[in-house]
């Protein structure tokens, strides 16, 4: 049976980072993120920093459900419509989906390292920099 999607009113504000909105049949969707976030006291970045091959969490791998399954269920779909009256949503990131309607196969995968640096040995003259401070990487 062929199912319609009818959405009276969607609000979104922000879709990003391998993220998407479909309202509908959607076969066969990949999305992929991977983000390397350093916050430091003092903005120092170095040139040659920010490998994801230097941090194990990119590269593991991530355990994934069996194909098939040993329970049997049987869907019986009585209406080809699917109304939704609002949706609201702030935000959708990080490969990530808002779905209304039909799904098949969606793989999504998002693999975020967080780093904080707090300097505190910095030289006085850099006590109230504001600016951005680019070294060479330290062997």
């Amino acid at each position: 049976m062929k199912r319609n999607v009818f959405v009276e009113n969607m609000h979104i504000i922000n879709i990003s980072d391998g993220s998407a909105c479909i309202c509908g049949k959607s076969e066969d969707l990949h999305a992929y993120t991977q983000a390397l976030a350093v916050q430091r006291q003092v903005p120092v970045f170095y040139e040659d920093e920010g490998r994801f091959e230097d941090y194990p969490i990119f590269t593991r791998d991530i355990p994934k459900l069996p194909d098939s399954s040993d329970v049997d269920m049987d869907v019986i779909q009585e209406h080809n419509l699917i109304r939704v009256n609002r949706v609201d949503v702030l935000s959708v990131a990080s490969a990530s989906t808002v779905q209304i309607g039909t799904t098949e196969q969606l793989e999504l995968e998002a693999r975020v390292k967080a780093i904080r640096h707090f300097i505190t040995d910095q030289p006085k003259a850099l006590e109230r920099y504001k600016g951005i401070i680019i070294l060479p990487y330290p062997d």
